[in-house]
């Protein structure tokens, strides 16, 4: 792990505390001017590191979502790496997969400077959302690595409407919408290892809208996002956002440890938006019609084509009219 990371998870661990430069010199094995560029590379990043003559750094929290000791609580057996802000809980989650770490682990953050989605794109990742990445054991087959998605998309929507009451819809593969506005997305990330060339673990990395104010969206986003709440103050008293991030850990963890029994995938049917509609089908610079009809044992999405077709696909990007 590098100066930068291995400070950020330690200041992270003792959260409001300030720790002295020459500690983490020791701690690292490296100079004190090493520790002072890993500090302004963090800030750099966006974290909000304190410093004071005497008494060292701090990395501040503010305006916390989440309460660490509670999820501690409810996950004793899931390390928690929790962070104010971080450039992408998936590339943190990754490099402590590569370290490794034992599985399950969450990475969970207020907000991400540089969080990515599918295809190399930026996912707007601003205060007021879930961000978090959750490292687990390799599956025992390409074919169940390929339904952790899928899973992961249930296990959210189940989470949200158990904690807040919503019900939300699942876009294939990996979008929950709700009032036919995207309210979050997953990315799932494979780790290898270098010796043996094998997966090593997954990374699941699901970002949710929680209460995200929608001023502080792109402009671009604003037609086709929103937030389950539209600001804090609006979150109801009963309603914790930490016991939301729990459940859908708890869920997680229990679907992917029996992938096999696909116990998840008849609620992925039931909670699909595109069954039953025409959409677009869109592989590099082309596009064509279709109609959605069906789900099959492995999440693929089966389609009829213009030409009367029926194809499955496996992976790929479609467009109901939602967020063309």
């Amino acid at each position: 792990m590098n100066t930068s990371l291995a400070v950020l998870s330690y200041l992270s661990r003792h959260q409001d505390r300030y720790v002295s430069g020459q500690k983490l010199a020791s701690e690292f094995g490296v100079s004190r001017s090493a520790i002072w560029k890993a500090i302004e590379s963090l800030r750099d990043e966006g974290h909000l590191i304190d410093a004071v003559t005497n008494r060292g750094y701090c990395l501040v929290h503010q305006g916390e979502l989440f309460d660490k000791g509670m999820l501690e609580k409810l996950l004793p057996s899931v390390p928690i790496h929790l962070f104010d802000t971080i450039d992408s809980t998936n590339r943190y989650a990754k490099q402590l997969s590569s370290e490794g770490c034992l599985t399950p682990a969450l990475v969970l953050a207020h907000s991400q400077s540089g969080g990515r989605g599918r295809l190399g794109r930026s996912f707007s990742s601003p205060k007021g959302g879930i961000y978090l990445s959750l490292i687990l054991s390799p599956p025992a087959s390409v074919t169940e690595a390929s339904l952790i998605t899928s899973a992961a998309a249930v296990a959210a929507a189940q989470a949200i409407e158990e904690t807040c009451g919503f019900s939300c819809g699942i876009k294939w593969v990996n979008d929950l919408f709700l009032d036919g506005c995207k309210v979050g997305g997953i990315l799932t990330e494979g780790v290898m290892d270098v010796e043996s060339g094998k997966l090593s673990s997954m990374v699941v990395g699901i970002g949710i809208n929680f209460s995200t104010p929608h001023q502080a969206y792109p402009p671009a986003l604003r037609p086709i996002v929103k937030s389950l709440y539209e600001k804090s103050s609006l979150v109801p008293e009963d309603v914790d956002p930490s016991l939301l991030v729990a459940r859908l850990v708890q869920k997680l963890i229990g679907y992917s440890s029996a992938l096999s029994e696909r116990a998840f995938l008849s609620e992925y049917r039931s909670r699909s938006i595109v069954l039953g509609r025409d959409i677009l089908i869109r592989t590099q610079k082309k596009q064509r019609k279709a109609r959605a009809v069906s789900i099959d044992e492995d999440a693929h999405l089966v389609v009829v084509t213009e030409e009367g077709k029926e194809e499955i696909l496996s992976s790929g990007e479609i467009s109901i009219g939602l967020d063309a």
